[in-house]
């Protein structure tokens, strides 16, 4: 499954292990420098918050042409003190949001690109459980609580990308 992202066309049949393994695009390093090395986010920095006393931990790096941010532990101002993970693509695209809606993931002002992509994955709540997504002129950010899903930034990403590359950025 290694570098087979692409070619999952729903990613709520499998367990965050095998997507984790498809998402990777770089082979393994001897001495790695972060732990998401392999998926091409081998830049670490914690980031100060305002929001709380812990410090939030980013893993950065390009994929596929496009500069990619995972942040973990993330407090956003309206969540008073909920740790949250973050999935940032930088790729302006036209805005829309996604919520989801019982474990589907459902689209709200957006392109017919974005409808059709969401209209191709099965309701799966456990993996799509408390995500949001928005699009705008600063790329696509998939955010959730830290506690709707241990590894669901895994299939944020994958989700953010599958996106980016439907919208044609």
């Amino acid at each position: 499954m290694r570098g087979r992202a692409a070619e999952i066309s729903d990613p709520g049949t499998f367990g965050w292990e095998v997507l984790w393994e498809a998402l990777k695009t770089e082979p393994p390093a001897d001495d790695p420098s972060t732990i998401t090395q392999e998926l091409g986010l081998d830049e670490e920095r914690d980031i100060a918050q305002p929001n709380s006393d812990t410090p939030a931990t980013e893993f950065s790096g390009t994929r596929h042409g496009r500069h990619v941010a995972l942040r973990m532990g993330v407090v956003p101002s309206m969540w008073r003190g909920t740790g949250a993970y973050e999935v940032h693509v930088q790729a302006p695209v036209a805005p829309f949001n996604v919520s989801e809606d019982d474990g589907r993931l459902v689209a709200e002002q957006a392109l017919p690109e974005v409808e059709a992509f969401l209209s191709g994955l099965a309701p799966a709540p456990a993996v799509w459980r408390k995500v949001a997504v928005e699009g705008g002129a600063d790329g696509i950010l998939a955010r959730r609580p830290v506690t709707a899903h241990p590894q669901g930034y895994v299939y944020d990403l994958w989700l953010v990308e599958g996106l980016a590359d439907r919208l044609g950025v």
